[in-house]
């Protein structure tokens, strides 16, 4: 008796009711009456050891033999035949071995981008804060905050004295960006930082209806735009400071003039155009560029001066002013930045003189913050810079980097 039509080798249903009764009092009605298949068992070991072996079992143990070896190596080095004394190894589906996955666990590789996720400039912005510096800027600053544009790449830095001043910078570039663009921001995405993830910036997304997108716990990748762009703009950075031993109280200025050249050089790797391009429509001019850390002269304009005194102060080229067509200068005589377009550069050879007067952070090769290592720090949200004097409101001009650009700024 059996209940499987395709085991019978020929099977002739029955015209008359007839049942079966069960031990347990059950009944099943008969639907046909034929003969099974025979199987020949003649040629089967009579070693109950070969019954009862599952295939599974010789390859767990050779997994921990072999110092938890991943299943599918261990299958193909039996394959091959490589090793004398391991057998041939088959292995089933789904097998895992959880002290493999404690002890040998990696983070999983992020799968690159491959194309352009999003329509137009200021549809979706990247933050992220770096620091605190090894020294307080000129200003007095320890932070930058890096924005970056995710369809243009565009970016933006600020600096500040405290991460506290993160939100007004973010608020007032996206109240910029709305009215530039006319064009509705759909989100901003940030780690999970305490400058960016708290009451006012909750409050700030829902009035404006932006989605605030926060990266995993630990895995800068998911944040990686800007991630690569803080990298960019720091390497740039030092290596204007090593070449002329500049003094890292001046790092301020050296990475805002990193992103000043940086928005119109790079490419948009997907749509092959400058940054600049893709933001504003045309293409960057870069004739007004001069190389960093060059000699200037600057035009004296006091008053009342003697017929045969000189017309002009020594300088040292330090960036440009986004705002406007001046130039940054520190000037040598009076040890203060100057923002001038009366000015003109001799860049036939670096300064080979002292110009500044060097400490010991100013060590060639020291690195700007304090935790980079040949990589940039990324900003801990629990980490505090020395005390410095109250920062003041966050709606402030950011005096290392200048005013926010606007699209019409006669400046490329």
């Amino acid at each position: 008796m059996i209940g499987h039509r395709k085991w019978f080798s020929n099977l002739n249903p029955v015209s008359t009711k007839e049942y079966i009764t069960f031990g347990d009092n059950g009944q099943g009605k008969v639907l046909g009456v034929g003969s099974v298949f025979r199987v020949d068992l003649t040629s089967i070991s009579g070693s109950a050891r070969c019954l009862v072996a599952s295939p599974s079992t010789d390859i767990w143990k050779w997994h921990r033999r072999l110092g938890h070896l991943s299943f599918d190596l261990l299958v193909s080095l039996s394959s091959m035949g490589l090793i004398r004394g391991l057998p041939k190894l088959r292995a089933e589906k789904d097998l895992v071995c959880h002290p493999y996955r404690h002890g040998k666990m990696l983070a999983a590789s992020h799968i690159p981008v491959s194309q352009v996720l999003t329509s137009y400039p200021g549809e979706l912005l990247h933050m992220d804060t770096v620091g605190p510096a090894r020294v307080a800027s000129v200003s007095g600053k320890w932070y930058v905050l890096v924005i970056v544009d995710d369809f243009s790449r565009f970016s933006w830095v600020f600096f500040m004295e405290s991460k506290d001043e993160a939100f007004g910078f973010v608020r007032d570039l996206v109240q910029r960006l709305r009215n530039e663009n006319h064009k509705a921001m759909r989100a901003i995405r940030s780690d999970n930082g305490g400058e960016f993830r708290n009451s006012r910036f909750e409050n700030f997304c829902r009035d404006l209806g932006l989605e605030h997108q926060f990266s995993s716990p630990y895995t800068p990748p998911q944040n990686g735009v800007v991630e690569r762009k803080n990298r960019t703009l720091v390497e740039m950075a030092r290596t204007m400071l090593d070449e002329h031993r500049t003094p890292r109280r001046f790092w301020a200025k050296e990475v805002n003039t990193a992103c000043y050249i940086a928005n119109r050089i790079f490419l948009q790797a997907f749509l092959g155009k400058t940054s600049y391009e893709l933001r504003f429509g045309r293409q960057p001019i870069v004739k007004h560029f001069r190389a960093f850390g060059c000699r200037c002269f600057v035009l004296k304009k006091a008053g009342h001066l003697d017929k045969f005194e000189s017309r002009y102060l020594d300088g040292i080229f330090l960036g440009y002013v986004s705002s406007s067509r001046a130039f940054r200068v520190w000037i040598l005589e009076a040890k203060q930045v100057v923002e001038t377009c009366e000015v003109s550069f001799d860049e036939t050879m670096p300064c080979t003189t002292p110009a500044f007067e060097l400490s010991g952070d100013d060590e060639e090769g020291t690195p700007i913050f304090e935790d980079e290592e040949g990589a940039v720090d990324v900003g801990d949200a629990g980490a505090t810079a020395p005390a410095v004097a109250p920062a003041p409101s966050a709606t402030s001009s950011n005096d290392e980097g200048g005013p926010l650009p606007t699209a019409s700024s006669s400046l490329p």
